[in-house]
């Protein structure tokens, strides 16, 4: 018992780890080893034995899902979608995601004051679609309800006007690596799964109506609102994608909306970061966009 606990706390550490280093850019090209060392760490716990390492890696790891991740991640970074003005932003986010506009925001749109508001916009709007962002791209769609509230905290960075777009050429190396990072994570997924600290927190999910805790769908949301803040919201998505599927026993639609909600909107504050918008502008509009849906989930 010890022992799967110790491992369970070490992996899932690691796990976590990793799943921050992939918010920053710069440290992308040490992944690899990272992930490596995790499954070093794996072996040496005794939780990965190398004789079924390989066939469980290939059959349980949620390749399907990473790989619809990796190819929407690279588009996005491509840097191909050009849009300046509030309304085709919402739409864009709508159709291609949120990414996308945070990405072509960062090459095309020079005020990052105004920056800052449209890609709070599109942050807001990726609850609207199937493929408005990582985490409704990889946990499915939210329903009407979510479609209602993501254009209200669409709203809340509208801005008018919107020139002629800045011709800025995109970094193509960037999608390259935005490709090779949620396959990675499909293996930070698989560490996770062999530590036991999935089973572990779709157990606590299970219990939470039962320890009849004041709101747990507001706690759910919190977690996931700083896990989406601080992490790789793609990553995160498919921990949690892993995580709802051993939830077997669990009941209501509560707990799964406040998770989907809350790496959605977290994920506002990395893209605020990615596109270099200005802190001062984006941070209070998101803070607003985090009570908007604190709000919903209340009364809902």
């Amino acid at each position: 018992m010890i022992e799967a606990w110790r491992n369970a706390a070490v992996l899932g550490g690691i796990t976590g780890l990793l799943v921050m280093l992939a918010q920053v850019r710069r440290l992308w090209s040490w992944l690899p080893a990272l992930v490596i060392a995790g499954l070093g760490v794996a072996l040496f716990l005794d939780a990965l034995a190398p004789n079924w390492a390989l066939s469980s890696l290939l059959a349980d790891a949620p390749w399907g899902a990473a790989i619809v991740l990796a190819i929407w991640a690279a588009h996005a970074d491509s840097g191909w979608l050009r849009v300046r003005a509030w309304p085709a932003a919402v739409l864009a986010t709508a159709v291609f995601g949120d990414r996308f506009v945070a990405v072509g925001l960062a090459l095309a749109e020079p005020d990052p004051a105004r920056r800052a508001r449209l890609v709070i916009a599109a942050s807001g709007a990726s609850l609207v679609g199937v493929t408005s962002g990582a985490a409704p791209l990889v946990l499915g769609w939210g329903g009407p309800e979510f479609v209602g509230m993501g254009l209200l905290l669409a709203g809340v960075g509208f801005v008018g006007g919107g020139g002629p777009v800045v011709r800025a050429p995109p970094d193509r190396r960037l999608a390259a690596r935005a490709l090779l990072v949620p396959l990675l994570g499909a293996v930070v997924v698989w560490l996770a799964m062999l530590s036991g600290v999935l089973e572990l927190i779709a157990t606590g999910l299970e219990q939470v109506p039962l320890l009849a805790l004041p709101r747990g769908d507001l706690l759910v949301y919190g977690a996931s609102v700083v896990g989406g803040a601080l992490g790789d919201e793609g990553l995160l998505a498919l921990i949690a994608r892993e995580i709802e599927l051993r939830s077997l026993s669990m009941r209501g639609d509560a707990l799964p909306v406040a998770l989907r909600a809350g790496l959605a909107v977290g994920g506002g504050l990395p893209l605020l970061l990615m596109s270099g918008s200005r802190l001062r502008v984006g941070v209070p509009l998101w803070l607003l966009q985090v009570g908007m849906v604190t709000a919903w989930l209340w009364l809902r």
